[in-house]
C-alpha cells in the first residue's frame, strides 16, 4: 500500500490547493484531475470515475462540480486500496469551505452483523469498515467530521436510486467517542470499560444499521423538499429499533453498546454545526429531548452524564410505536406526517425542511457548551 499512500498524499495536496483557488477557476484548470495521473493500477477504476465527473463539468467553476459518476458507480474494493474524490455537500470540516472538494484514500473490509442480532434484510445495501490512509484537510480538520462516506453526502444532479457504497471509518468514530464523549460519562458506567471501546463502538454502529433495515423505507418515495425530514425520522427509528433490540439481547456487551449509541448521539452528534439542517443533529437532539423529558439522563455533581437505561425502556418502546406509525404514513404518501410529529414534539419546521428547537434544560446547555469547547480546541 506504500505506492498508494505516496500517490494519494500528492493527490490530497492538489485537492487542498484547489479548495483555495479563485472562485472563477474551472474544473478543467483544477490541479486535482492532473494529480490523478500515475495512480496505482488497482484503483484505476476509481480514478476513471473522477475523471468523468471533472470532464463532464469541464467548463464549470469548481464550486459547481457535480460528482454523479462517483456517487452512482463507485464500488469499494474490500481486498485492496480505494480512492474517492468528489465534491461533498456535507464536508468533514470548515476548512477551506470554498468548494467542499474532498479526497480520501482508504482500505476497507465488509461489515458483518453480529450473530447475536436477529436476522435482517440487507436490501442490497453495501456497508464496509474503512481505514483512512490519506485525506484532504477539510475532511479531517474537524473533531466531529470525516467518519463516514455515503453517496448522499456528495453533490449530484440526480440522486442515486440505491446506495452504491457505504464506508464507516471505525477508528475515526472510536477516537471521536474517546475524546469527545467518554470524558463526560460517569464512573458508574465503568462496566463499559470491560470491553474494548472500538468493539463497543462497532457494535453500536451495527445496531443502528440493523435498525435501519427494519420495516419500510419511506425516504426514497417522498418529494425532494421533504427528504431531509424523512431522513430524520429514519435516523430516529433506527436508533429506537436498535435500542429495543439490544434490550432483549442476552450478550453481556448489549447494554454497554446501547449506552455508547445513546451517549454518542446526545453528547456529540446533537451539537454538530448547523444543527437545524443536519439530519443526524436533529435526530440526536430529539432523542436527547425525549431522555430529558423522562429523566433518563442526569448530571452528577461533578458534571458527568448518567444514563438510566432501565428507566428509559418503557417510553422508548412507546416512542418507537409512534415513529413506526409516522413511517407507515410516509410510505402511504402522507408527506406531512413528519412535520406533524416534530411540530407536536416542540420543533419549529420551516418549508425548507430545517428544524429549530432550543433545549433549555441545564444538562442540554452543559453538553452544548462542552461540545463547543472541544470544537474550538480542535480548530
Amino acid at each position: 500500500m506504500n505506492d498508494l499512500t505516496t500517490w494519494a498524499s500528492t493527490l490530497v495536496s492538489a485537492v487542498d490547493a484547489d479548495n483555495l483557488a479563485r472562485p472563477e477557476t474551472s474544473c478543467r484548470d483544477a490541479r486535482t484531475p492532473r494529480a490523478l495521473a500515475g495512480a496505482p493500477a488497482d484503483i484505476l477504476d476509481h480514478v476513471a470515475l473522477v475523471y468523468e465527473d471533472f470532464q463532464r463539468c469541464s467548463a464549470l467553476p469548481l464550486g459547481r462540480l457535480r460528482s454523479d459518476t462517483v456517487a452512482h458507480r463507485l464500488t469499494v474494493h474490500e481486498d485492496g486500496g480505494n480512492i474517492l474524490v468528489a465534491r461533498m455537500v456535507v464536508p468533514g470540516g470548515p476548512w477551506p469551505g470554498h468548494y467542499g472538494l474532498e479526497a480520501v484514500a482508504f482500505t476497507a473490509e465488509r461489515a458483518v452483523m453480529p450473530g447475536a442480532f436477529p436476522p435482517c434484510e440487507d436490501r442490497g445495501q453495501v456497508l464496509t469498515f474503512g481505514r483512512i490512509m490519506a485525506a484532504s484537510k477539510a475532511y479531517t480538520a474537524r473533531a466531529s467530521g470525516g467518519a463516514v462516506l455515503f453517496p448522499e453526502q456528495l453533490a449530484v444532479t440526480e440522486r442515486p436510486a440505491r446506495q452504491s457504497f457505504g464506508v464507516v471509518f471505525l477508528d475515526r468514530l472510536t477516537t471521536l467517542f474517546r475524546d469527545r464523549v467518554l470524558p463526560l460519562i460517569d464512573d458508574r458506567h465503568e462496566g463499559m470499560h470491560a470491553f474494548p471501546l472500538r468493539t463497543l463502538r462497532q457494535l453500536a454502529f451495527l445496531a443502528h444499521e440493523w435498525g435501519h433495515r427494519q420495516g419500510p423505507g419511506a425516504e426514497p418515495a417522498v418529494p425532494a423538499r421533504s427528504r431531509r425530514l424523512a431522513a430524520v425520522i429514519a435516523e430516529l427509528r433506527a436508533d429506537l429499533e436498535a435500542l429495543a433490540m439490544l434490550e432483549t439481547c442476552s450478550e453481556t456487551w448489549a447494554p454497554w453498546a446501547a449506552g455508547v449509541l445513546i451517549a454518542d448521539r446526545i453528547a456529540r452528534e446533537a451539537w454538530l454545526r448547523r444543527p437545524q439542517a443536519q439530519v443526524d443533529a436533529i435526530a440526536a437532539r430529539h432523542l436527547l429531548a425525549l431522555l430529558l423529558h423522562h429523566r433518563a439522563v442526569t448530571l452528577t455533581s461533578d458534571h458527568r452524564i448518567v444514563l438510566h437505561l432501565g428507566q428509559a425502556t418503557s417510553f422508548l418502546h412507546q416512542e418507537l410505536r409512534t415513529v413506526r406509525r409516522v413511517v407507515e404514513e410516509l410510505s402511504s404518501g402522507e408527506t406531512k406526517a413528519v412535520d406533524r410529529y416534530l411540530s407536536k414534539c416542540g420543533w419549529a419546521v420551516t418549508d425548507r425542511a430545517t428544524c429549530y428547537r432550543e433545549l433549555e434544560q441545564p444538562i442540554a446547555r452543559y453538553l452544548g457548551y462542552q461540545a463547543s469547547m472541544k470544537e474550538t480546541t480542535s480548530a
